[in-house]
């Protein structure tokens, strides 16, 4: 959870980094954060960077060129729900987590999840584990259907998880509508097992089923 606070500097570079990724689909470079924010130093702008990953609210490779990476945070109201939790005691003595295996396809199964689209839902599974304190263990999206392996507190059934995934990816949908062209997004029906083994043999049945239909 990122509690240190930013400078008025700190906070328009970040601001910049995001919505630049969020337009373009990668991150800006540093001249590009220069002449956005209106700082002349390049040096200056390595600086606000390097603070900003100190305290925890970027990520960057130094070996690559457009590596910054935006690491979300829970919103107040999830950091709100967690300390009532931690004053009411709920979790006091739940030590294991549930793994579950997701899938679930695009209406008619439709190749709509590609470039553009299938990084803006990536980058919405991965908003809402953090929202919720989850561990996306694996993430894989292909044209028309996701598969999640993900791990949850015991008191997520898979259903929530799924309806929950499900919103913030149509959340995302509507805030970036004009790449996805159609108004539905998801099937009614998905695949939820503990079982990982048989996974993909359920994934491969739905989608057989639906292809049927």
């Amino acid at each position: 959870m990122t509690t240190r606070p930013l400078t008025d500097q700190q906070k328009k570079v970040l601001g910049l980094i995001e919505e630049y990724s969020s337009g373009h689909g990668f991150p800006p470079t540093l001249r590009e954060i220069s002449r956005a924010v209106g700082i002349a130093n390049i040096n200056a702008v390595r600086g606000h960077i390097s603070a900003l990953e100190k305290k925890g609210y970027i990520a960057k490779d130094p070996d690559k060129a457009r590596s910054i990476r935006v690491l979300h945070s829970p919103s107040a109201l999830s950091r709100l729900r967690g300390k009532l939790h931690d004053i009411a005691r709920t979790d006091e003595g739940v030590a294991c987590c549930v793994v579950y295996g997701l899938a679930w396809a695009t209406q008619r199964r439709r190749p709509i999840l590609t470039g553009r689209a299938q990084r803006i839902i990536e980058d919405a599974f991965e908003r809402e584990c953090v929202e919720h304190g989850w561990k996306l263990l694996d993430g894989r999206i292909w044209p028309d259907h996701v598969r999640l392996v993900v791990e949850v507190w015991p008191n997520h059934s898979p259903e929530q998880a799924v309806r929950r995934f499900k919103r913030m990816a149509n959340f995302a949908r509507r805030r970036h509508a004009k790449h996805f062209p159609e108004k539905g997004l998801w099937h009614r029906g998905y695949v939820v097992t503990t079982d990982l083994d048989i996974l993909d043999d359920l994934i491969e049945q739905m989608l057989n089923e639906q292809e049927t239909k």
